[in-house]
């Protein structure tokens, strides 16, 4: 469960997906297994940016740190998130090719739906072509910039710790939506 909370809390804090909550976590009780439901990309509804500004990186409340324990947290969590880095990094699988062919179709979503909404019932236009690759572009480099950043591993320190303390921290916990639910 640990190494599956980690890939997951990976995903979303890397990719930019929207943020967890309780609802979408399905916890298989006879084997452990974790499924996450509707994550997408969390792309601002006015710019088209990747929502880049939480004050939580990914989903460790403190019930689900005391489940894990201190040593799954500093040592399975932490170590899977480094190695899932590393993994997408080190032997160049072209990453950045795949998230351009699904980015593109989410923009693509994306403008369609700010077109529909500023003028409803009428035929939306397509985007144009440069815009598109712009905003691609744009969305992948900063998908692979915090790659890379969780990638690089020096002794003991790591940005994947500085990332578990925010996300275990109680003053950034309280800063989120009550929704959320981060005391769960």
């Amino acid at each position: 469960m640990t190494i599956q909370l980690a890939l997951m809390g990976f995903a979303e804090f890397v990719l930019h997906l929207t943020r967890m909550n309780p609802d979408m976590i399905y916890l298989h009780q006879d084997c452990g297994y974790i499924n996450i439901s509707y994550f997408k990309f969390d792309i601002d509804d006015q710019s088209g940016d990747l929502d880049a500004n939480r004050p939580v990186p990914f989903r460790l409340t403190p019930n689900i740190a005391e489940f894990l324990t201190m040593t799954g947290v500093t040592g399975p969590l932490t170590a899977s998130m480094v190695a899932s880095a590393r993994c997408l990094v080190q032997p160049q699988y072209k990453l950045p090719s795949f998230l351009r062919a699904i980015l593109r179709d989410e923009y693509i979503t994306w403008h369609k739906k700010k077109q529909e909404e500023m003028k409803p019932g009428v035929e939306p236009t397509d985007m144009d072509s440069e815009q598109l690759i712009a905003m691609v572009n744009k969305a992948v480099s900063a998908i692979t910039t915090r790659l890379h950043n969780l990638a690089t591993f020096d002794g003991a320190e790591s940005r994947v710790s500085t990332l578990v303390a925010a996300a275990n921290s109680h003053d950034n916990l309280c800063r989120m939506d009550p929704a959320w639910h981060p005391w769960l």
